[in-house]
């Protein structure tokens, strides 16, 4: 079966409470639809209310049919046992996003005729990648696998977003033509893990910026609202434009950016759905995994500098990464 006219899509069971997460979900979702464009594609991407019909609904406009959010498959033994848990429901095609053997075996009894899954290096699965389908580590390129392996040709991920047009005027608004925009996103959803790069780094790196001729621009998210204060009083000339539209207007906004600096947080992957260059900072997290789906990016890891922390990064390797994305302006090369 070449052609599926349904497709069930499983991220998995947990609540879809990760912001990051979901946002590397978006382009294995955009090559998902692009390979099947006249298929009903059912999502199943967690237990309970979902980011994808609220937060991130203007984000995945068109790639998905239908959200099932009462699937709930247990990861333990027993569940081995269990019946169709989707009884009445019958796809063409399942494809298998989690890689949990427990979870595969009961998700296999929904009445389907081809199953895709990498779990236990795809023996449950009816097809694998072709053989000239790119390898990859990051967590996105090893969802693409499954799409290649559907569609039985390799597949190429778009890293942009799909953005509606008022969200890129409005962006175009905020941060009109003619400056040179640098997006420096200090915040992370879970502060506790050690994901955030100090912010007295970020506002020596906006100081530096501003030296350069170029415009540091502050993203943040809910939970740094009360940075602000803090931002404004060290660097004045720096931007925070209010995102009202949440993270469709940080995709647009990025769109604007001649790079963008994050740490391991859904922020950073906004930045790169809009197409910029990204710097991006981990400490607990592995970027082999979680490295953006940018254009191009550097990772730079506390480990690197010998440390497990993320204030280990010198301010001096992020600033040396930043300006090796940045374009050198014309009138300097003529110099």
């Amino acid at each position: 079966m070449t052609t599926p006219a349904s497709i069930l899509v499983y991220i998995g069971s947990n609540a879809d409470n990760a912001i990051g997460e979901c946002l590397i979900k978006i382009p294995f979702l955009m090559a998902l639809r692009d390979a099947f464009p006249q298929a009903r594609i059912s999502l199943v991407p967690g237990y309970g209310p979902s980011l994808f019909e609220r937060l991130l609904a203007p984000l995945v406009e068109g790639l998905f049919d239908e959200l099932i959010l009462d699937l709930k498959i247990e990861r333990r033994a027993k569940s081995l046992l269990r019946t169709n848990p989707l009884p009445g429901r019958r796809f063409d095609m399942i494809i298998d996003c989690q890689s949990n053997w427990l979870l595969t075996v009961p998700l296999r009894r929904v009445r389907h005729d081809v199953f895709i899954s990498r779990a236990w290096n795809w023996r449950f699965s009816a097809r694998r990648p072709p053989a000239d389908q790119p390898p990859g580590e990051r967590l996105v390129e090893r969802l693409v696998e499954l799409v290649a392996a559907a569609a039985g040709r390799p597949v190429v991920l778009s890293p942009l977003f799909p953005i509606a047009q008022h969200w890129l005027d409005e962006a175009a608004t905020l941060l009109p033509a003619g400056p040179v925009y640098v997006g420096l996103a200090p915040g992370a959803g879970n502060k506790a893990r050690g994901k955030c790069w100090p912010l007295a780094d970020y506002l020596d790196l906006a100081r530096d910026q501003l030296a350069k001729g170029r415009v540091p621009v502050f993203i943040l998210g809910p939970g740094e609202a009360d940075w602000r204060r803090d931002i404004a009083a060290a660097v004045p000339d720096a931007l925070m434009p209010v995102l009202e539209g949440g993270p469709a207007l940080t995709v647009a906004l990025a769109r604007r950016f001649a790079v963008g600096v994050a740490n391991c947080a859904g922020t950073g992957h906004m930045m790169a759905g809009g197409g910029c260059p990204m710097v991006s900072l981990f400490a607990p997290t592995d970027p082999r995994k979680y490295a953006p789906f940018a254009p191009r990016v550097t990772c730079l890891r506390a480990q690197q500098f010998g440390g497990d922390r993320i204030e280990m990064i010198p301010l001096s390797a992020v600033v040396s990464a930043v300006d090796a994305m940045v374009p050198v302006p014309v009138a300097a090369l003529t110099l």
